[in-house]
């Protein structure tokens, strides 16, 4: 077969050898040099650095050293483990898919009262159920130890729902009673809700919302003018979503019950993403609204057909016209867009037990229509007057925005993950990936539990019963997580039943079939470090002990701590003798801190620590724990002398 227009090379003698392995300034002042000298030896042979001719060589060879560099810093910002702009880190950690926070929600389930009139019945007494209360969610409360934090209800309460409902009697009237108190638990997550609105004209090709805060936490509902929803998704191709319910079987043909899978198609959606000045940022699709909303039932009993198939088969792209592709949803046009999102958390939301007690506004939704006469209204207002809240467990989860490191770390571990949970490491990646409203985990540990996940079998002989442990493939593979939270000052502290709560459920989406995955509390070891040093005589001792401690909280500063880490007294050791001042480090001993011995403030956990050192190295209990100086200004005691 011929070959038309061949590559063809030019070895004529005008060709000239050229470096192009060169970086840096000398590389390439030395490179023009020997140009010059190779092949123009005639015209010019004057290289003093005071001559005309090298003014153009350096100049040539700063040019050459400014675009190397560019192209290099270019080339690194592109890479995440390189990079140290922040908007290239936050740009390509959402290019992976992770979604930075802003800020994180600490949240709690607390118990909200009311008070309710008795009624009389034949025989005996009740509370009257006409006046209980229907209480809406966003219901706002305050903390008494911090009354600038906000908390608000995320669901509605209903107090004639029996479920979770305790009731006692308040007053009497003799053995009769005239009040009953009634109790009923809430969930409540910190944030303050705000509302904003956008006005869009003529169709625009993916637009953009926004927010004016820079701590959001999340989007909680959007709509615009017309009426219609605007559904939050992953990526604006993804036009099918998933809703789940439970549906009762017919009881006379004998069909159990079943689950009823609802695909909604659903064109008016938008994604979320952080821009590079860290505000929440809404860009919504570039379609036209020729479409409506579609929804197909599938049915777990039913088999899938061809015609459910072809009806939740995605559109193919149409790259060419983006204003009349449905592929990545529509673009607002001629409306106004509502925006309701949560903003506030951070760490100091993570509030004490028992401080939720202030009512800031309450949604009561029952009717004033309901209580015709002036006399009913008057007990209905004094029973809305009556309702009370309180936080019998303290509020956890809040945390302040990622800094660049740890977007980098998460969003490289989430990438590695592939967005499914199937080793130990991946559980723990997927619960510091826990959505901000769900409440922040501070640490996290994952392994395997292989008691649960074995069986003993016995053989029995002649003399004696032999026991073995055998693996057995029809046991779930059962994963312990450990879990801990930071509380309002920062120290490691268990997190109450909503978070873990709402981490199984996260979680649920993402473990595999046959994982079993039991929530359990690390235990938290507290410890003060006693050390000697010897002080150069030309320094002050003092000084030199304030560096050495300052040395000590820097190394057990617990962001950089992770459960069953243990301590290197070589390590610490080091660090101390590192300090200027230090001529050499006599002892450092770690002592335990405990609630009986050292006061309240610490955990209440004993922990051997002269047997747990083995070869100069402090190891954590089997009993997955981490150990935290909790009060470095007292758990560190130093001596110095010269």
């Amino acid at each position: 077969m011929a070959i038309t227009n061949p590559i063809r090379r030019d070895y004529s003698p005008n060709v000239k050898d050229i470096n192009y392995l060169n970086k840096t300034f000398p590389e390439f002042r030395q490179s023009l040099i020997d140009f010059v000298r190779s092949y123009y030896p005639d015209s010019y042979q004057d290289f003093n650095e005071s001559s005309p001719g090298m003014i153009f060589i350096e100049m040539a060879s700063y040019v050459g050293d400014v675009l190397s560099f560019y192209i290099d810093n270019q080339f690194k910002e592109n890479l995440l483990l390189h990079a140290d702009e922040q908007k290239n880190i936050i740009n390509i950690a959402q290019g992976l898919g992770y979604k930075p926070k802003l800020s994180a929600a600490s949240s709690v389930d607390a118990y909200i009262y009311q008070v309710v009139p008795a009624l009389g019945l034949v025989d005996n007494y009740e509370p009257d159920p006409s006046y209980y209360l229907k209480i809406g969610a966003n219901s706002s409360f305050r903390s008494d130890t911090n009354p600038s934090v906000i908390f608000r209800s995320s669901e509605d309460v209903d107090f004639s729902d029996p479920i979770d409902r305790d009731i006692t009697i308040k007053t009497t009237t003799g053995t009769i009673p005239t009040t009953y108190l009634v109790r009923k638990k809430v969930k409540l997550i910190s944030g303050e809700v705000k509302v904003t609105n956008v006005t869009f004209g003529s169709p625009q090709k993916f637009s953009k919302i926004v927010l004016p805060e820079n701590n959001v936490i999340s989007i909680l509902n959007v709509f615009d003018s017309d009426g219609f929803t605007w559904n939050e998704v992953d990526y604006l191709a993804q036009d099918v979503l998933l809703d789940e319910r439970e549906v009762s079987g017919n009881t006379e043909d004998g069909i159990p019950p079943s689950k009823l899978f609802n695909y909604v198609r659903s064109p008016r959606r938008f994604i979320s993403r952080i821009n590079d000045r860290l505000e929440m940022e809404m860009m919504f699709g570039s379609g036209t609204d020729n479409v409506a909303n579609e929804i197909v039932t599938l049915d777990s009993r039913q088999i899938a057909t061809d015609t459910y198939e072809q009806k939740i088969a995605n559109t193919a792209l149409n790259p060419i016209n983006f204003l009349s592709t449905e592929t990545y949803g529509l673009a607002p046009a001629n409306t106004q867009i509502t925006v309701e999102y949560l903003v506030g958390g951070g760490i100091k939301t993570n509030v004490p037990s028992r401080s939720i007690t202030k009512i800031e506004s309450i949604n009561i939704l029952n009717s004033i229509q309901d209580y015709p006469t002036n006399e009913l209204r008057a007990i209905f207002d004094a029973v809305v007057d009556s309702v009370a809240i309180i936080n019998d467990e303290p509020a956890t989860g809040g945390g302040d925005g990622e800094t660049i490191e740890e977007i980098r770390q998460n969003a490289l571990a989430f990438f590695a993950a592939q967005n499914r949970v199937m080793t130990a490491d991946d559980y723990v990646v997927r619960t510091y990936a826990l959505p901000a409203k769900f409440g922040k985990v501070a640490k996290a540990f994952a392994i395997r539990d292989e008691q649960i996940n074995a069986v003993i079998t016995a053989e029995q002989t002649n003399t004696r019963t032999e026991r073995t442990f055998v693996s057995d493939p029809a046991a779930p593979n059962a994963i312990n997580l450990y879990v801990l939270g930071y509380n309002k000052d920062g120290k490691l502290t268990v997190l109450n039943s909503l978070v873990k709560k709402n981490l199984a459920k996260y979680l649920e989406s993402y473990r595999m079939l046959t994982d079993e995955v039991n929530i359990l509390d690390a235990f938290v070891v507290n410890i003060g470090v006693n050390f000697d040093v010897i002080v150069y005589k030309n320094y002050n001792m003092n000084d030199v002990l304030g560096r050495c401690i300052d040395a000590i909280v820097n190394f057990f500063d617990i962001d950089k701590w992770k459960i069953q880490q243990p301590i290197i007294l070589a390590d610490l050791r080091n660090t101390i003798g590192s300090v200027e001042g230090v001529q050499s480090v006599i002892s450092v001993d770690i002592t335990n801190k405990y609630q009986f011995k050292d006061g309240s403030d610490y955990q209440n956990y004993r922990y051997p620590i002269d047997e747990a050192i083995v070869n100069d190295v402090v190891y954590p209990s089997l009993d997955p724990c981490i150990f935290e100086i909790r009060y470095p200004e007292t758990d560190i005691v130093g001596r110095a002398r010269q």
